[in-house]
C-alpha cells in the first residue's frame, strides 16, 4: 500500500467518522413532529409499560396497520434510555447509518473502494434518506433491511464459484428479508421478489435460483418472520383479515385511507429528495453501468441494483396510497449505481452548479420577499401566522443556504480534487439538512404535542396527576401520550383507531356522551379545536384555558 493510498485510506475513515457525529448529533433536540412520529413512540411506550410485546396498542386501542419490529426496537431504546425523543429515533436514525455504511461496503466490494466510498457519502447527505433516518417512521427501518439483503443476494451471486461464502450471504438475505417483513409486512417479499423475476426475465441468468438456497433460506425467513404473525393472530383472531386484507389488498388498490395522489406524484418527490445529487442520480438511472443488451447466463449486479430502483418506484407510483416514504428503498439501490458512475467520471459539476443555484434562490426569496409575503398575500391572519412561523425558521434555513453554496462552490474550486471536493460537498450538504431538520424545532409547536404537556403538567397536583382525565375533542393529538407517559380519552374521533374502536366501543365517547361526564367532573381537560371551543363558550360550558396556540386550545374544568 503506497504513502498516497494510506493518506487517502485514513481520510476516508476520518469523514465517515464525521458523517456519523452529524448524523447523530443533536438526535433528541426537535420535538417528535405528528403524527408519524408521535404514533410509533407512544405504540413503544405502551409495549414497554404493558409488557405485552405481541398485541400492539395505540393509546390504548389494538392496533395492527404494521408487524412491531421498529416498536420492539423503540421499547428497548426507551428502557435503557428513558422515554425521551432520542429512544424514540434512536431505531430509525442507527438502522439508517448502519444503512449507508453497508452500501459503502457492497459497492467497495462489487465496484471498487472509491465507489464504494461515493456510494457511502451519496447516501448519507441526500434530503430523502437524511430526512427520513432523523424522522420516526417505519420507511427507513425497511429500506435498511431490504438493501441489507438485495446488497447480500448481489454478494453472494459475484462468489458463486465460493460456495460457503454464498450460502452464507444469502442466508443473510434471508434473514434481512425476514426482519424487512416483520418491519412493514409483505412489501419485505414483494420488492425484492418482484425485482429478481424482472431480472432473470431480462438478463436470463437462470442459474441465479439455483443460487437462491430456497430451503435453507425460506427456514431461516420463517424462523425470524413467522413466530409472531403467529402469536398475534391466536392472540386476536381478527387480526388475519385486517392486516392482510385491508392494510395490504386494500391499501394498494383502492383510496381506503385517502393517501390518493396522481401517478406522478413519485417523480417529484424523487427530484426534491434526490437532492443535492440530482444529477448524479439521473446519470445513475438514464446510464446505468452495464450494457442495454443482457449477456444471458452471466450475473449483472448493475442490472439487478437498477431494476429493484424501477420497480420500487413503479411499484409504488400505480399504488393508490402514496406517502413520500413509501420510494425511499429505492435511494440505497441508486446510491450504489451513482456511486460507481462517480468513480469512472472526472468532474460531477453540475450537482455543485445546482447547489448553488438552490442556495441562491433561498437567500434571494429571504432577503427581497420573505418580509412582504402577508402584504402579498392580503396580510390575512392565516398568511400573517404563516410568514411569523417562517421567520423564526429563517435563520435555520439561511444556514442550510450558506452551506448548500459552500458545497456548490467547493465543486468548482476542487474540481481536479474528485475525493476531496465530493466529501466535502457530501458534508455540508449533511449538515445544511440537519440546520433545517434542528432549527424546525422553532416552530415545533404548531406539529408537536411537548409544550402543551409542560402547561398541562403543570396543573396536575403531585398527587393528583393519574386522576386528572384528558379529553382529546374530535382530534387526536398523536404525540400527547407520549409526552403526558399515560394515554387520554378520545371523544368523537376514530380515525386510523376505528378498527381497534369497533373492538372495544366502551373504550370511547361521542360528543352527546361527554358533555355529562365533563360537567360532573371534578378535574378534567380537554383540548379542543377553536370551533369546538367558540361552540361551549357561546353555550356557557364551564372551563378554563391553560394553553393554547394557532392549532388547538387546551382547557380545565375545575
Amino acid at each position: 500500500m503506497t504513502i498516497l493510498s494510506c493518506r487517502q485510506w485514513r481520510m476516508g475513515g476520518a469523514i465517515i467518522a464525521l458523517t456519523g457525529f452529524i448524523w447523530f448529533l443533536f438526535l433528541g433536540y426537535r420535538d417528535l413532529i405528528e403524527p408519524d412520529e408521535g404514533r410509533y413512540a407512544e405504540i413503544a411506550r405502551e409495549m414497554l409499560a404493558s409488557g405485552d410485546w405481541i398485541t400492539p396498542h395505540l393509546n390504548g386501542f389494538k392496533y395492527f396497520e404494521k408487524p412491531p419490529l421498529q416498536y420492539w426496537g423503540s421499547a428497548i431504546s426507551m428502557a435503557l434510555l428513558g422515554e425521551t425523543n432520542t429512544a424514540a429515533r434512536v431505531w430509525c436514525s442507527g438502522l439508517g447509518f448502519i444503512g449507508a455504511l453497508w452500501v459503502g461496503f457492497v459497492g467497495s466490494r462489487v465496484y471498487g473502494r472509491s465507489a464504494g466510498y461515493f456510494a457511502f457519502l451519496f447516501l448519507i447527505s441526500t434530503v430523502l434518506y437524511v430526512g427520513m433516518g432523523h424522522a420516526n417512521s417505519l420507511d427507513m427501518g425497511v429500506s435498511t433491511l431490504l438493501i441489507i439483503a438485495v446488497g447480500a443476494l448481489v454478494l453472494a451471486q459475484t462468489e458463486r464459484h465460493l460456495p460457503q461464502q454464498e450460502r452464507n450471504w444469502m442466508l443473510l438475505a434471508w434473514a434481512a428479508l425476514g426482519g424487512a417483513t416483520l418491519s412493514k409486512g409483505l412489501i419485505g417479499l414483494v420488492l425484492p421478489g418482484g425485482a429478481i423475476v424482472l431480472y432473470t426475465l431480462w438478463q436470463r441468468d437462470w442459474a441465479l435460483w439455483r443460487h437462491l438456497h430456497l430451503g435453507k433460506g425460506l427456514l431461516v425467513y420463517l424462523l425470524i418472520a413467522a413466530p409472531w404473525f403467529v402469536a398475534v393472530s391466536y392472540s386476536n383472531p381478527e387480526f388475519p383479515h385486517f392486516f392482510f386484507i385491508h392494510e395490504h389488498f386494500e391499501r394498494y388498490t383502492s383510496d381506503v385511507h385517502g393517501r390518493t395522489k396522481s401517478n406522478w406524484y413519485f417523480f417529484a418527490v424523487f427530484a426534491i429528495g434526490a437532492i443535492p445529487w440530482l444529477f448524479s442520480s439521473l446519470n445513475g438511472l438514464i446510464k446505468p453501468p452495464f450494457s442495454w443488451r443482457a449477456e444471458a447466463g452471466k450475473f449483472e449486479a448493475s442490472r439487478l441494483l437498477w431494476i429493484y430502483a424501477i420497480f420500487v418506484f413503479f411499484f409504488f407510483s400505480i399504488s393508490h396510497s402514496k406517502l413520500p416514504g413509501y420510494i425511499l428503498p429505492m435511494f440505497p439501490a441508486l446510491a450504489l449505481l451513482a456511486g460507481e458512475n462517480m468513480s469512472k467520471r472526472r468532474h460531477f459539476i453540475a450537482d455543485g452548479i445546482a447547489a448553488i443555484v438552490i442556495a441562491a434562490v433561498i437567500f434571494i426569496f429571504f432577503i427581497w420577499k420573505a418580509g412582504d409575503t402577508a402584504k402579498i398575500a392580503g396580510d390575512t391572519a392565516k398568511i400573517g401566522r404563516l410568514t411569523s412561523d417562517l421567520m423564526l425558521f429563517r435563520p435555520w434555513i439561511m444556514a442550510m443556504a450558506f452551506l448548500t453554496g459552500a458545497a456548490g462552490i467547493s465543486t468548482l474550486m476542487l474540481r481536479n480534487k474528485k475525493n476531496l471536493a465530493i466529501s466535502i460537498f457530501a458534508l455540508c450538504a449533511l449538515l445544511g439538512l440537519q440546520m433545517l431538520s434542528w432549527g424546525y424545532q422553532s416552530i415545533s409547536e404548531f406539529r408537536s404535542s411537548r409544550i402543551m404537556v409542560k402547561a398541562i403538567q403543570s396543573y396536575f397536583d403531585k398527587s393528583g396527576k393519574d386522576t386528572v382525565e384528558i379529553y382529546d375533542v374530535n382530534r387526536y393529538d398523536q404525540s400527547l401520550p407520549y409526552y403526558l407517559g399515560r394515554t387520554i380519552h378520545l371523544v368523537d374521533y376514530k380515525g386510523e383507531l376505528e378498527f381497534g374502536i369497533n373492538q372495544e366501543p366502551q373504550k370511547w365517547l361521542n360528543k352527546t356522551d361527554f358533555l355529562p361526564v365533563w360537567l360532573n367532573s371534578d378535574q378534567a381537560i380537554s383540548i379542543l379545536t377553536q370551533n369546538i371551543y367558540d361552540q361551549w363558550h357561546q353555550q356557557k360550558i364551564p372551563m378554563h384555558t391553560i394553553y393554547e396556540n394557532s392549532r388547538y386550545i387546551a382547557v380545565a374544568r375545575r
